[in-house]
């Protein structure tokens, strides 16, 4: 019985790892750019020629690439080297969303990088929208649950506690929390010897 269910789970990854192959050459044959040892799960983009993927990622299932205006090539979504996204993520791009090297994206977490201007002398959705970058640095942490605002830069190593909702740049190594989020602490030096 037990060699069943290890000949039974062989298949199974064998055939998780096709399917996978598959659905990174469908989107590379619309012009997505996936780097090497990239795995992407089930996701939904509009416009794959505008995402870039770096090497050694891993993108879980039902996250969102969604940008306005494909036709501008600054209006991308740019993904570093050895980046975790969880499931759930979402982009909203319309100015530019990159995400530097060896970063955490946790489950349910929201990036939207415009804003509306609101005049009380008009309706709002005939006003303009505010656009701006939204730019994570190496070695961010971002926990579950978090909104990004456009705007914001996450410095080297920051970590932004679960259910954030980040208008404001938060500095190098700093840990922020909260609606909105605030500082509550700072990455200290390990005394680890290695």
């Amino acid at each position: 019985m037990e060699r069943k269910l290890n000949i039974l789970n062989l298949i199974r990854f064998k055939v998780l790892s096709i399917r996978e192959g598959l659905r990174n050459s469908y989107y590379r044959l619309y012009g997505m750019s996936i780097g090497a040892n990239t795995k992407i799960g089930t996701i939904e983009v509009n416009c794959p020629a505008s995402v870039e993927i770096g090497n050694n990622c891993e993108v879980r299932g039902q996250t969102i690439f969604w940008v306005q205006n494909p036709f501008n090539i600054e209006n991308r979504i740019t993904i570093g080297d050895n980046v975790f996204i969880g499931r759930n993520v979402e982009f909203n791009c319309c100015a530019s969303i990159i995400i530097g090297d060896n970063c955490l994206i946790a489950s349910s977490t929201v990036f939207v990088d415009s804003s509306h201007v609101f005049f009380k002398d008009q309706m709002i959705r005939q006003q303009p929208t505010k656009l701006n970058k939204i730019v994570l640095d190496e070695d961010v942490w971002v926990g579950t649950g978090c909104k990004i605002l456009h705007g914001v830069q996450l410095g080297k190593g920051c970590i932004i506690g679960a259910g954030s909702v980040v208008n404001k740049t938060v500095p190098p190594y700093e840990i922020w929390a909260g609606t909105p989020a605030r500082k509550i602490g700072e990455r200290k030096t390990s005394d680890i010897v290695v």
